[in-house]
């Protein structure tokens, strides 16, 4: 065992603080613990999507191999089909546009990828659930201090918030923050930080399911003059779009499931308090009603929903209690967290949702969760990275990382409006014939996902780390158009 260079406590056992806790294991010399709020490692949430830019990482990470079997896609960098964009909201539906990319758009169930990622974890390292944080306290010198709801407590030099949208850690490192600002007189400044602790509701609704693929396949044969199409286990995602509302449908787990997830936006609502719980079950009905007028394929598709646990799953789970699963969607408020004047304070640092939670139109959440944890495990696993000098790395790690998931988040919602059909300028409803237009804004604002990769923002980052080191100033910003 190699002589350690510091502690690190991840806060949060979700894709975001596993995949730190695999890339840190790179480094033996990095002793690391990770603590869940759960009874065990899990997640919540059925499809994950993985583009170029990201399965670039899961390969340097060594993941390739595992995740190969969870899914029957193979990746590839060549030109490949992604998406087939359906207007629905219509007797007919029609196929418009499909977008094709330069490498393969993955799907998993995202359950799997969090099994990979914990058949991945060192056998040393020390795993604790049940471990919700309460609050952390940073002394002008020595460890950082934990303090758990239970009561229990816990000790390290870095502290990782990898905890969600509704995270433990960037509500202590707030406060703390405001607390600072309110003792130097800058009651604006300290206002502002309390004001960006609680996550805002994007006007957005989505309802999500999983169909088993067996019972799609039945419920066509019932009905072959619909001509209902079936996702197979290599099938192009279609997103099925109407003025305001998106549904995405794709296979996961093999083909053995179906992904659907229904989104209603309402930008007018952006910013206001959801009255209500963030998740709920609904009658299938509620959703029936509001695509009453859309094309009979989604409306066959949304007809065999089934309930999608909340409880957080996997495919045998699911299999083994397909009969006692109702026919109820889950209904999901999406929020998504205020932008930060910094992730890091001291020797405290966000990562994934808890840092940047944003809506799901481009499938790239988990993905900057991961990019987040590749960064940051190479500059605190840098030959020169110490525990006098670590604050400059969390720094390096907020000054590239947070403008790039900022950028995403901003894109993310962008898609939306394009999904809802609102491509500005453009009368889509009274001008269907321009509908290859918004495929074509839609494929310009998505296209950073597998044309860019990360590997020139983790030179900069090392590049500014070693110019840090040597007090040499060096301090440009970061962007997916400069930088990636």
């Amino acid at each position: 065992m190699a002589e350690k260079k510091f502690s690190v406590a991840i806060c949060g056992g979700g894709i975001g603080g596993l995949s730190l806790a695999v890339a840190l294991s790179k480094y033996p010399d990095i002793h690391v613990d990770i603590y869940e709020a759960a009874t065990q490692f899990s997640e919540v949430g059925a499809g994950i999507g993985v583009w170029p830019r990201v399965w670039k990482i899961l390969e340097h990470l060594g993941l390739s191999e595992d995740l190969a079997r969870v899914t029957a896609l193979k990746p590839s960098y060549d030109l490949s089909d992604a998406f087939i964009f359906r207007k629905s909201d219509q007797a007919e539906g029609l196929d418009f546009y499909q977008l094709r990319t330069q490498g393969s758009f993955l799907r998993y169930h995202r359950p799997d990828v969090l099994q990979v990622l914990m058949d991945h974890l060192p056998p040393h390292y020390n795993t604790f659930f049940s471990r919700r944080l309460r609050s952390y306290e940073e002394p002008q010198t020595g460890e950082i201090q934990l303090l758990f709801e239970d009561g229990s407590t816990a000790k390290c030099d870095i502290l990782i918030g990898a905890d969600g949208i509704r995270s433990a850690v960037r509500r202590s490192m707030l406060i703390q923050q405001a607390k600072k600002e309110t003792a130097l007189g800058r009651i604006t400044e300290s206002e502002e930080l309390i004001n960006n602790i609680e996550p805002v509701w994007t006007g957005i609704l989505a309802y999500r399911a999983l169909i088993p693929t067996e019972r799609l396949q039945a419920y066509r044969e019932a009905h072959p003059e619909m001509k209902i199409r079936v996702p197979q286990a290599n099938s192009i995602p279609i997103m099925y779009m109407g003025q305001h509302v998106n549904v995405v449908v794709y296979p996961i787990s093999s083909g053995k499931l179906i992904n659907i997830g229904a989104f209603h936006a309402n930008e007018k609502l952006a910013g206001t308090t959801f009255d209500g719980p963030w998740v709920e079950y609904v009658e299938k009905d509620q959703l029936l009603a509001s695509h009453a007028h859309w094309e009979p394929e989604l409306q066959a598709i949304l007809q065999v929903t089934i309930e999608w646990p909340l409880i957080r799953n996997n495919v045998t789970f699911i299999n083994k209690f397909f009969p006692q699963c109702i026919d109820k969607p889950s209904r999901w408020a999406v929020h998504a967290s205020k932008p930060l004047r910094t992730w890091t304070y001291g020797r405290v640092a966000l990562l994934g949702d808890a840092a940047h939670a944003m809506s799901p139109q481009q499938a790239s959440g988990a993905g900057q969760a991961i990019e987040d944890a590749f960064l940051l495990s190479t500059l605190l696993g840098n030959r020169l990275t110490t525990l006098g000098n670590v604050t400059e790395a969390l720094t390096i790690y907020d000054k590239i990382r947070r403008p790039i998931a900022m950028e995403v988040a901003a894109r993310s919602l962008v898609n939306g409006r394009l999904f809802g059909l609102q491509l500005p300028g453009v009368p889509l409803a009274n001008d269907p014939d321009r509908l290859p237009e918004l495929g074509d804004a839609i494929k310009d604002n998505w296209k950073w996902t597998w044309t860019t990769t990360l590997d020139s923002a983790l030179e900069e980052a090392q590049n500014m780390f070693t110019a840090a080191t040597s007090r040499v100033g060096y301090a440009p910003q970061a962007s997916l158009q400069s930088k990636l």
